[in-house]
């Protein structure tokens, strides 16, 4: 919770201190960097935390695996910058994705430790890791943006957490396995399918947008998302950092992989909702005060990036149901229609019509929303989980994080009071709401988030 706290606030500051095209020029190096995930985070990261049985051999065999690729990624990102440069018409674009990229080395070493780590549910040595190398690396950057260092500032933030996360982290090992990596790769092959085609989908915009538009328009896109997705991909992944596991270990029996998937499915929303849906209430108070006038295009784009990742929940929940029945095919089916989706739509908003950049993010979140019914057919069909289940499960969460967003624009429209005033007022008032509404309605989500507080409390005052 520190690490993110601070992360926050250090992102808040870089924010105020940097141009959206410096944003424009790192949204287009991050597709780069994304691109390289999909062999070494989530193909082959996947396959060591999805495997019953596990030996340092594992670690070792897939270690040397990521860092292979991650040597070839980066030589054909460095001879390829410079015509990447051209195609944006961006000379500095050619130098910052060559320095940048120098990420993906460290995260072939960091990657399979991370996965071991999980596994193990070391979670607290990973926060103290990151929180170390995000913290010095986040003030380095600000440092260096004060003194007018703009895009650089955001180059050196990021190589450095990369760097010192490694040496935290690492234990070396180069033994090598044929079979475990004959065995990792035919697993991976699903998930890097599925992994290249959602890559497809959420960087797609990015690199249409940096062309067609603007680096700085692609600067807003991308501040316009630094929110939701931070609060919205963080609190799932604490949730989900313990899924691929838990549904793995009853892969072997539907009802309960069922059960399982509903409470998981229950307490995602129940926690996600309130947060973007409050986000959505308290955002044209909220990036005038955190981010200066400066930022206020951004707030259409961050409110329909809100509603994206309020939903993305059940369709990743949904993926990793598949994961662990051992269907990876099923998410390369529905990440090829979301993908076809997608370019059709931006095809059509963009080269025919001509769209802005806020009816493009609208027609993605349409077929975000499609995606999800898709999903959850074919979660009824492999482990009966039904439509009008789930609307059950998250019906109630919906409800709530609507009454906030009403409840906040109700004390913005009084004009009670301004600024930061306004916002401690709007924020105080929607947890008390969403706190009293869990309690009245007797929501067994909640009561399972206070006990767990209670025991994490507990537990702190013994140690």
């Amino acid at each position: 919770m520190f690490r993110k706290i601070i992360g926050f606030i250090i992102a808040m500051l870089l924010a105020r201190l940097i141009e959206p095209e410096a944003y424009g020029i790192i949204a287009l190096t991050t597709v780069f960097i994304a691109f390289s995930d999909i062999f070494i985070l989530n193909g082959f990261n996947v396959a060591l935390i999805q495997k019953k049985i596990i030996s340092d051999k594992d670690y070792s065999t897939v270690f040397c695996m990521s860092f292979i690729f991650s040597v070839i990624l980066y030589f054909s990102f460095f001879f390829s910058a410079p015509f990447v440069a051209d195609f944006y018409n961006s000379a500095e674009l050619k130098y910052v994705l060559r320095i940048i990229t120098v990420v993906i080395l460290f995260q072939s070493v960091t990657t399979v430790i991370r996965a071991k780590a999980t596994r193990e549910m070391a979670f607290k040595k990973m926060a103290i890791s990151s929180s170390i190398s995000s913290v010095f690396a986040g003030i380095v950057g600000v440092i260096f943006a004060y003194y007018g260092y703009g895009v650089w500032a955001l180059v050196v933030q990021q190589l450095l957490s990369s760097c010192l996360d490694m040496f935290f982290s690492w234990k070396v090992s180069f033994r090598f396995s044929k079979r475990i990596a004959y065995s990792v790769s035919k697993f991976s092959f699903g998930v890097i399918g599925t992994a290249f085609l959602d890559f497809c989908g959420n960087n797609m915009s990015s690199l249409v947008i940096g062309k067609s538009y603007s680096t700085i328009d692609l600067g807003y896109y991308n501040r316009g998302n630094m929110l939701p997705e931070t609060i919205g991909l963080n609190v799932y992944n604490a949730i989900n950092s313990a899924l691929l596991p838990t549904l793995a270990s009853h892969q072997n029996n539907s009802d309960e992989l069922k059960y399982m998937t509903r409470k998981i499915m229950s307490l995602s929303v129940y926690i996600i909702f309130p947060l973007m849906f409050g986000l959505i209430g308290i955002s044209d108070i909220l990036i005038p005060v955190i981010l200066t006038d400066r930022w206020i295009s951004i707030i259409p784009l961050m409110n329909i990036f809100c509603l994206y990742y309020a939903i993305n929940p059940i369709r990743a929940i949904g993926y990793n149901v598949f994961f662990a029945k051992g269907e990876s095919r099923l998410c390369v089916l529905i990440e090829v229609l979301r993908f076809s989706l997608m370019l059709l739509c931006l095809i059509v908003v963009v080269f025919l019509i001509k769209g802005s950049v806020y009816f493009l993010l609208l027609t993605n979140f349409i077929v975000s929303i499609i995606v999800v019914l898709v999903t959850q057919f074919l979660l009824q069909k492999f482990i009966g989980y039904t439509l009008q289940e789930l609307v059950v499960d998250i019906f109630p969460s919906f409800i709530m994080s609507i009454m906030i967003v009403f409840l906040v624009k109700w004390i913005s429209w009084t004009g009670v009071a301004e600024g930061i005033v306004l916002l401690c007022m709007q924020i105080v008032a929607a947890v008390m709401l969403y706190i009293i509404s869990s309690i009245f309605s007797k929501n067994s989500n909640f009561m399972m988030v206070y006990q767990y507080y209670m025991l994490r409390t507990s537990q702190n005052k013994n140690s």
